[in-house]
């Protein structure tokens, strides 16, 4: 029986194809530099051993050799509170190719679980606008776990076919990503059943959601904006077959970028191979093509990575006409009044030292807990309101008394002057344990206090006659005790 990659002869070396896909994938991750620098990670690593090799097209992503595996890299305590994002190398390219900038408009129109949406934010450094959509209810939750733990604040979480965005929001934004599902032959190293889904017919049928996807993105971008349409497969048609039939559709309004022309951050990354590799595939599949598009294609043999795809495209002109809707929804969250966002902050200030709040945000109201996102995220109007937004602030404990929440504190807890009790390793293996601690050298008062190991925020404690009161969350005592 033919193997699915028989028929990549023509473009491709098959054996080194298939003895690559039979090896395990190199462990690689992301900072978060919402929450901390390359330069601290790299610290963070050198005391446990880890070998940390830059990816070639993304400066703040590395694959891991570790000597020591006996803990999983998921079990990290920078993992846990979001300071690292664990990715597969390749899927860092299709946001490095889009290059968000802080204060622009971003769909992410395939988001979950969120790996490129939080590398999205990274970028964005909290500024601006991300629209995170899914269709399916069960991935938008992933997605949300994902974004609360990467403490990402500007961005809304909405439940769309992708095609809605097409009619719904012509034009709207500065930069769209389309991470389009396909037949995912490029993750066989990961999942071995991956070959199983590639038949003529579910090509065929990925091949027609993809354009209807990438159409949508098209529309959905600004004139002057940028798309990145990417896979996690090989087949041409899904790939270089779905740019060209847009290219058909659109002669006159986009154009395929060269990414080498742009000012994109991609570590110095020599990205010749990858585009002479999809030249290579256009010209037996259009022989009659006199202009080769420069579009990235990753083997698995020729960075040791997943197979994958990704192209930058540039919208020059109008493709469709803005349909203006009724009654374009902005915020329909309760945004606590103006008096009571400064006294729950003002409260917050002077128990910690700062309100962890910024000027550009603002605090809302879900039932019994107090949420954090910003003013542009609640002047965003969409013709439907978010699935999901905001993140969690605190609950309001009384009196303008905040219990603040996790998630802000792993965000921004550094800033805090005040209530701030750093543990040694060995008090920290105590509390693992359910052990209350008496704190070394602590100068807070009774009540709540910041929690920190190796200058790292970990949680919210409690401090009660010079003692600590054991509460850390759940996620810290399973997945790093």
């Amino acid at each position: 029986m033919p193997h699915p990659f028989d028929r990549y002869s023509a473009f491709t070396d098959v054996p080194a194809l298939k003895h690559w896909s039979g090896k395990p994938l190199r462990k690689s991750l992301r900072v978060n530099m919402l929450k901390n620098t390359v330069e601290g990670v790299r610290s963070w690593g050198e005391k446990k051993g880890w070998q940390m090799t830059p990816v070639p097209w993304c400066p703040e992503g590395f694959y891991i050799d570790r000597v020591d595996r006996a803990e999983a890299l998921g079990k990290d305590l920078l993992h846990i509170l979001g300071h690292i994002y664990i990715q597969e190398a390749a899927s860092m390219l299709p946001v490095a190719l889009l290059n968000p900038q802080p204060g622009e408009a971003v769909l992410d129109m395939s988001a979950a679980p969120g790996s490129k949406t939080t590398q999205i934010a990274s970028a964005m450094q909290g500024r601006g606008v991300i629209v995170a959509n899914d269709v399916q209810e069960k991935r938008i939750w992933a997605l949300s776990s994902n974004l609360q733990r990467s403490s990402v604040l500007n961005v809304m979480i909405t439940r769309h076919v992708g095609q809605w965005f097409a009619k719904n929001m012509t034009g709207r934004f500065d930069r769209v990503l389309c991470d389009a599902p396909c037949t995912a032959q490029g993750t066989v190293r990961k999942d071995s059943d991956a070959l199983s889904y590639c038949s003529a017919d579910n090509t065929d049928k990925m091949c027609k959601i993809q354009k209807e996807l990438l159409e949508s993105a098209i529309h959905s971008t600004k004139i002057g904006g940028t798309i990145v349409y990417a896979t996690c497969t090989l087949t041409p048609e899904e790939n270089e077959g779905v740019v060209m039939e847009m290219l058909r559709r659109f002669p006159d309004q986009i154009e395929v970028v060269d990414p080498r022309e742009e000012d994109l951050e991609l570590g110095g990354w020599d990205m010749g191979k990858a585009i002479e590799d999809s030249h290579l595939v256009q010209k037996l599949i259009d022989p009659e093509r006199k202009n080769l598009l420069p579009c990235l294609r990753l083997w698995p043999q020729t960075y040791d990575t997943e197979g994958f795809f990704s192209v930058l495209i540039r919208k020059t002109a109008t493709t469709k006409d803005r349909v203006v809707l009724p009654m374009p929804q902005t915020f329909q969250k309760t945004i606590l009044p103006g008096s009571r966002q400064k006294a729950f902050r003002n409260s917050v200030e002077d128990w910690f030292g700062s309100s962890f709040v910024r000027e550009d945000e603002l605090l809302f109201q879900n039932k019994e807990s107090m949420l954090i996102t910003t003013n542009a995220i609640a002047d965003f109007a969409m013709p439907s309101g978010p699935y999901l937004v905001g993140m969690p602030f605190g609950r309001d404990a009384g009196d303008m008394i905040v219990r603040v929440s996790q998630e802000i504190l792993t965000l921004r807890g550094r800033e805090a002057t005040k209530q701030v009790v750093n543990l040694d390793h060995d008090e920290m293996k105590a509390m693992l344990r359910g052990q209350n601690i008496e704190p070394k050298n602590s100068t807070a008062e009774n009540g709540d206090i910041i929690l920190c190991l190796d200058g790292i925020p970990l949680c919210r404690g409690v401090l009660k006659d010079g003692k600590v009161l054991n509460r850390l969350p759940r996620e810290i005592v399973q997945m790093y005790a």
